[in-house]
């Protein structure tokens, strides 16, 4: 019966249908109140990272799973920095830098947001810091970019 078993599975990976697994999906925390998430940025001197996403995306599941996910389970990670996602599309309420309602959709559109993933590094006020990563790149070189990307966006906030 093994080498039966054996066989069909060989049988099934050759045609291509053998099920894998999903990898499972990351959350990050959603951008509720970004006037709240400045005065904890001033008061801590660490930047604000915003992913924005469109549910669906394989490279914004990417950048969560790899990227950002990983960096929010890092000891001491609520130290360094702020991170959100934003629905690009989304009619999640949200409150803005300047203390106004939106929603996520508004919001990603008013900053020229029109595609994801992109990764915007904010100040407590909401202004860049370092450049944005818009799409996903080069994947093999992700890493690099956003660590760069990174370290440039927690100077600056630092230094105020």
């Amino acid at each position: 019966m093994k080498r039966r078993d054996a066989i069909l599975a060989m049988g099934a990976l050759a045609m291509g249908q053998a099920v894998r697994a999903a990898p499972p999906q990351i959350a990050l925390p959603l951008a509720r109140d970004f006037g709240e998430d400045g005065r904890r940025a001033r008061q801590a001197r660490i930047p604000i990272v915003v992913l924005y996403s469109l549910p669906g995306c394989p490279y914004c599941e990417e950048i969560r799973r790899a990227h950002l996910g990983p960096l929010l389970r890092e000891p001491g990670a609520a130290a360094r920095l702020i991170i959100r996602q934003v629905d690009v599309n989304g009619g999640q309420a949200l409150v803005d830098f300047s203390g106004e309602s939106s929603t996520h959709g508004r919001h990603a559109g008013r900053r020229g947001v029109r595609m994801a993933p992109v990764v915007h590094f904010l100040s407590p006020t909401g202004e860049p810091i370092a450049p944005p990563l818009v799409g996903m790149l080069l994947p093999d070189c992700y890493a690099a970019y956003l660590d760069a990307s990174l370290e440039a966006a927690a100077a600056k906030a630092k230094a105020g």
